[in-house]
Order: C-alpha cells, then structure tokens, then sequence
C-alpha cells in the first residue's frame, strides 16, 4: 500500500515530540542516501538541499536562539 505525501503528513503531525526525533533519526541517513544518489541531477539534488536547509532554518527560527541539538534535547524531555 503506498501512501500519500498528505497521509505521511498527517501520520507525522499525530506523533509524540519524541516519536518526531525518532523518526529524524531514521529519516536523516535516508535523506543522505537519497541526495548522494542523486548527485548527478544537479538540478534536482541543488533543489532538495534548498529546501533541507529552508526546513532547517525554519527550525532554528523557533528554537528561541537555542541550537538544534538543544531543541531535539528540550523535545525529548
């Protein structure tokens, strides 16, 4: 069964703080995999990595001048 981007969405909104950290930690080395393959596309992987850092940015905008690491830590408690 192959889900759709809105139905990831939703399941994503639904989790726990600390179930959204896990699920970093398991998407993160997917998403490298997934940009190095895509290396040769340029076009492609330059947009993906723009939206990457747009999404991290977006992050560290509501991280109330904390970092990253702090917001993951302050999630999982």
């Amino acid at each position: 069964m192959a889900a759709s981007l809105k139905e990831v969405e939703a399941l994503v909104d639904a989790l726990e703080a600390t179930d959204k950290v896990r699920l970093m930690q398991y998407l993160i080395p997917q998403l490298a995999e997934a940009m190095l393959a895509a290396e040769p596309d340029r076009h492609g992987a330059e947009n993906a990595w723009q939206e990457f850092r747009r999404v991290g940015d977006r992050l560290a905008a509501t991280s109330n001048g904390q970092s990253i690491t702090q917001v993951i830590t302050d999630m999982r408690r």
